[in-house]
């Protein structure tokens, strides 16, 4: 090369120098940008409507949740233990809205919303990759969180070696009695299958004066050894004694009775009878027994003729519809004539858990008895409404308990329809007012309300103008009285006859 090339060369070299040399002070806005971008601690997300479209983590598999319908709700579910809560829905953010969020460990997360977008960086104080990082806290949290629940667990957990050591165990574990600890952490008789678990309840002594302990033990097998669960149920187990004697109490309490009793559960199934069912319906054991539904009840009822004949058969399941719902409610009472001449009264009670019971009670003998009662009371009434003689019964305290229609008529009193009871002043006045006698009603007042009638009274009211009345008071015991009144004719009247008073 000549000399007049290298003196060419040389400036324009030291000019190509002082270029680059100017270049590498003042980077273009591409290496601005580039400058711009997470560097390698960052990473950042980009959802779009609450799908991840983009991100640049090295590695990232969100945690699958059930209960999780979109990637945002996942990665929410993801970060919430390091950042505490996080927005629902990325619509929560307004476009332009920017949220800054600090962990106790100095990791940072900045949420930006950009129009329908929302973009998620996080940093993290490790040089590694942030979200390999967040994957590793979350793994701590996850068996930190598992640890706790199991160390804190209300029942005894026990994890044994392949040879039967104890390599750890639970709170729990601690407080069961050491007796009982060989039992509950032995190896079982038949293990099971790496992978299954087996079941078995053991009952233990206790010390002397306590009941014995029961444990349900369950034995999961590893490949390391086995993990034994064991639950105290002697609590259960008792209440479950108490219950059944309880029930068999019930049982022997119900077979005695002379009322039919039918419980039919939620479903209205048939649960439980009693003989006395079975003697007042016809219905046999085996059907009974075979718990049939309550629809099939009734209708066994009707067939046999054990309950009045609907007069609309069409509408017979409404009808027990309507009575079931009126016996859940604790309302349902009636009285049912069958054609046998037999009398029951029916009554639906309500019980626990929507299940209710029906009360069978034969009530033939009490009917008669009050029909007999009631003719025979009939037949006084109309015989002593047949007497001449005005007859009035008092009671102890001296309200009018009845009268005859002579005694109504001849005071001119109704007290039938009357809406007040009427007492002892009130027949006095109402007989003064008939017959006028100043002397006599008074007296006839004060021994009534003093008690002082020891026998009968005879008596006569006499009044100017008129022919007066006989009157007899009859003590009738206990305090109760009868008052009796006949009116005198007028040749009674002429006639003088001394009062008994």
């Amino acid at each position: 090369m000549a000399a007049s090339d290298i003196a060419v060369l040389v400036p324009l070299a030291l000019l190509l120098s002082l270029g680059i040399l100017w270049l590498m002070g003042h980077p273009s806005p591409l290496s601005r940008r580039a400058q711009a971008v997470p560097g390698p601690r960052d990473v950042a997300f980009l959802f779009r409507d609450g799908v991840l479209v983009d991100h640049d983590a090295s590695s990232l598999s969100l945690p699958e949740a059930a209960t999780e319908v979109s990637d945002w709700s996942r990665f929410c579910h993801w970060m919430g233990f390091r950042f505490g809560d996080l927005p629902q829905h990325h619509d929560d953010m307004n476009a332009g809205q920017s949220i800054f969020l600090q962990a106790e460990d100095g990791a940072t997360l900045t949420l930006i919303r950009q129009r329908d977008s929302l973009r998620a960086v996080l940093r993290d104080t490790a040089p590694v990759d942030a979200a390999a990082c967040h994957a590793l806290a979350s793994e701590r949290h996850d068996l930190l969180s598992r640890s706790l629940a199991a160390e804190r667990a209300p029942t005894p957990i026990w994890i044994m070696d392949g040879a039967g050591s104890i390599l750890w165990q639970n709170d729990s574990a601690g407080a069961v009695p050491p007796a009982h600890v060989p039992h509950l952490t032995a190896r079982p008789d038949f293990p099971p299958e790496v992978g299954d678990t087996s079941c078995a309840r053991l009952r233990l002594a206790s010390e002397a004066g306590e009941q014995d302990h029961v444990y349900d033990l369950h034995v999961t097998r590893t490949a390391m050894g086995c993990v034994h669960h064991a639950q105290d149920i002697t609590r259960l187990v008792r209440a479950e004694t108490l219950q059944r004697e309880f029930v068999q109490t019930l049982s022997k309490t119900f077979a005695d009775l002379t009322t039919g009793l039918v419980v039919f559960d939620r479903a209205k199934m048939l649960a439980v009878f009693n003989p006395a069912l079975t003697d007042l319906t016809g219905l046999p054991p085996e059907f009974l027994s075979a718990r049939p539904s309550l629809f099939g009840f009734f209708d066994a009822l009707r067939d046999r003729m054990v309950m009045p004949e609907p007069k609309n058969y069409a509408s017979w399941r409404s009808q027990i519809t309507d009575m079931v719902k009126s016996a859940a409610g604790g309302l349902y009472h009636e009285v049912w004539t069958l054609p046998s001449g037999q009398t029951y009264r029916v009554t639906g009670r309500p019980h626990p858990d929507g299940a209710v019971a029906f009360l069978f009670e034969d009530i033939s003998l009490e009917v008669s008895t009050t029909r007999r009662h009631r003719l025979q009371m009939d037949l006084r009434q109309s015989v002593i409404d047949r007497l001449q003689e005005g007859i009035a019964v008092l009671a102890q305290d001296g309200h009018l308990l009845f009268c005859n229609s002579a005694f109504g008529e001849m005071l001119g009193i109704d007290p039938d329809t009357s809406f007040a009871e009427m007492g002892l002043h009130d027949v006095i006045a109402a007989c003064a007012a008939r017959y006028p006698d100043p002397g006599l009603w008074p007296e006839v007042e004060d021994r009534l309300a003093t008690r002082r009638l020891v026998a009968t009274l005879h008596d006569r009211a006499v009044s100017r103008g008129q022919a007066g009345a006989d009157l007899r008071i009859v003590p009738l015991g206990q305090g109760q009285s009868m008052l009796c009144l006949k009116d005198r004719t007028v040749a009674e009247a002429d006639r003088v006859d001394l009062p008994l008073r």
